[in-house]
């Protein structure tokens, strides 16, 4: 089938990679050496990459796979984390440059190829297209170090598809079943409310009381119970005028008891849900396993043991609390400090200063899902959403990802570029884990048939279906239509996909096993996009 697009399960024809002793401009003609020991391994599905001690701290490693791509229309690519916040997932032109996380999509004619990594990588890696050929290049760093490696570490799996005449969804979505052989799945349909968008943090254990009173009639006949998620708000040193949100993770005054609480959610027909932020704290520590000192707190370096085993006591706990659902949050913001990562920046981190791991033996990526796994493993058979985090690295640990950018209940326009956006990745949906676009916002600042429409394209789609409501903010109708939404979401039976997956990166035309279209007009609300646009406003 395919006579136009690259095979990368062949030894590729260009390898460069660099450690701590390589000079910085280890690409450029002239000084291309290959300081690292690796080994390509080509079978009969897919390609192993092995990584060796070199004799030096790894950094990176470069392949090249030559070929004339010239041919080639557009280009698809994920992110490294959530979308939305100039990381949309969106078919472009063919660009050198740019970073392709993971895995990528090429289209050309009616041609279509896929490759990419196998979830649970030991690195970062990300491609680039160009008419000349496709490139793979692996992070292999440890924080901002290189890697001392004390024995070979298997960096990653590649896998490739190739298509002719084949709607490219469905390529996509069948891709990403190759890319994950074993997903964790929720065991049942997850919706429900979360009360961040109409509180953002400024929450009671009434206004909880009161929420859970709410969604129990929501879901009065529903085979599946909903979900209440107590977001940020309930921990004791909370404190949003100094814009803090970590530990300790204790109840203040007024939650005070967080069993007895979840036992009345529990009580009212519906499922408790807890959000925190694992790895910021205000609590002593060893110094050995603090990353680096905020200014209300300390961030702990997931490569400390100690670290570990305070995340999983705090998971634990939490589960004793009778809780049936934890978020854990900001894990990619703590460990690469500042606003994150960029997929326009390999290098992760927007921050000027230098972070050093505890053990250095290990590559970020091997941390990161080491940190994962401990607080699946310490949650047992619970539900765990993952935010703020990386989908690649957390797919055959957690059940569920935030796959977008923030929603909003102050304008619908970051819902429709953040939410909307972040159903390009809906072909990941059951294969990688269960996507969350995050929720539909009820407020009075808010429309709300633009969030009634975001709630069914959840509900009719398989993914979650969450919604914030402000209290007394709805009418007795708008309430019934949410019920309605619920009911779908519940049943979980339409499993709609995208009709116009290469048109629109706000993906509006979906089709269920049926054949029955559902359209949606997502820029109806502003006559187009919003153009001016403050987050508060």
């Amino acid at each position: 089938m395919n006579n136009l697009f690259p095979t990368i399960l062949t030894t590729p024809n260009f390898v460069v990679g660099a450690t701590e002793d390589t000079p910085f401009r280890f690409e450029e003609e002239g000084k291309r050496e290959c300081a690292v020991k690796y080994e390509y391994i080509v079978q009969k599905d897919c390609a192993k990459i092995v990584v060796y001690p070199s004799g030096s701290p790894i950094k990176y490693l470069k392949l090249r796979f030559s070929a004339d791509l010239s041919f080639v229309d557009k280009v698809l690519g994920d992110q490294w984390e959530r979308s939305g916040l100039n990381a949309y997932i969106e078919w472009r032109s063919v660009m050198a440059s740019r970073v392709l996380p993971w895995y990528c999509v090429l289209k050309g004619g009616e041609k279509t190829a896929c490759y990419g990594v196998k979830t649970g990588a030991n690195c970062f890696a990300f491609w680039q297209v160009d008419t000349h050929g496709i490139t793979l290049f692996l992070n292999l760093k440890s924080g901002d170090d290189g890697t001392d490696l004390k024995e070979p570490l298997l960096a990653c799996e590649l896998v490739e598809t190739f298509a002719e005449n084949a709607d490219c969804f469905t390529v996509v979505k069948s891709f990403c079943g190759r890319m994950c052989e074993k997903p964790v799945l929720p065991k049942q349909p997850i919706f429900g409310v979360n009360n961040w968008y109409w509180a953002y943090g400024d929450i009671t254990k009434e206004q909880v009381r009161e929420e859970v009173d709410c969604l129990s009639q929501l879901c009065q006949g529903t085979k599946h119970k909903p979900f209440l998620v107590v977001d940020d708000g309930w921990q004791v040193s909370r404190n949003p005028l100094a814009e803090y949100n970590g530990g300790p993770w204790s109840p203040n005054a007024d939650f005070a008891d967080m069993q007895k609480l979840a036992e009345e959610i529990d009580g009212k027909g519906a499922q408790s849900g807890l959000w925190f932020r694992p790895l910021l704290t205000k609590e002593d520590s060893l110094s050995e396993s603090i990353l680096y000192k905020t200014k209300d707190g300390i961030v702990l370096d997931p490569t400390h043991p100690r670290t570990i085993e305070k995340v999983a006591q705090e998971v634990r706990k939490f589960r004793s609390w009778g809780y049936s659902l934890i978020k854990h949050d900001f894990t990619t913001m703590d460990i690469f400090g500042g606003t994150g990562l960029s997929s326009e920046k390999h290098s992760f981190s927007l921050r000027a200063e230098k972070r050093s791991f505890f053990d250095k033996t290990k590559t970020t990526a091997t941390a990161v899902k080491e940190l994962y796994q401990a607080i699946q493993d310490a949650f047992e058979d619970g539900e765990v959403i993952s935010c703020n985090a990386f989908g690649h690295l957390s797919a055959g640990i957690h059940s569920i990802q935030r796959v977008g950018g923030d929603n909003s209940g102050n304008s619908f326009e970051w819902t429709r570029r953040h939410g909307v956006n972040s159903m390009m990745r809906l072909p990941q949906n059951e294969n990688f884990f269960m996507i969350d676009p995050d929720c539909a916002v009820f407020t009075d600042k808010v429309g709300v048939q633009a969030n009634l429409d975001f709630l069914k394209m959840c509900a009719i789609t398989g993914v979650t279906a969450f919604a914030s409501i402000q209290p007394n903010c709805l009418s007795e109708k708008d309430l019934a239509k949410i019920s309605d939404i619920f009911k779908i979401a519940d049943k979980n039976e339409l499993r709609c996909q995208i009709m116009d997956y290469e048109k629109n990166a706000n993906p509006e035309r979906f089709c269920d096993l049926n054949g029955v279209e559902t359209v949606f007009d997502w820029d109806k609300y502003y006559n187009g996009s919003r153009t001016v646009l403050a987050w508060d406003d």
